[in-house]
């Protein structure tokens, strides 16, 4: 997840149950989903696939966020400003 999060587009959540899947899609607009194989059963990661699957982004009040998050790809500068971060360890 933490690898896929530094590709330009990817919004990759990490899930261990519905809940989070379904919020990751609805409020993060995410369309990458990790879970743990020693930590999710088999049963339980179809279900948790199955609720990451059908939610849709809500946009709305969340689009906010996920701009803010498109806008940051790909500049480091900007990246480290965002987070109050000296721009060398951006890179």
């Amino acid at each position: 997840m933490m690898a896929a999060n530094k590709v330009n587009g990817i919004r990759c959540g990490v899930c261990a149950d519905t809940f989070s899947a379904r919020m990751i899609r609805l409020h993060n607009d995410a369309n990458m989903l990790s879970i743990g194989v020693r930590v999710v059963g088999e049963g339980l990661a179809l279900d948790i696939v199955d609720a990451f699957l059908t939610a849709r982004f809500e946009g709305g009040r969340h689009a906010m966020r996920v701009e803010m998050i498109e806008a940051l790809e790909g500049n480091a500068v900007l990246f480290s400003f965002f987070f109050g971060l000296p721009p060398e360890s951006a890179s």
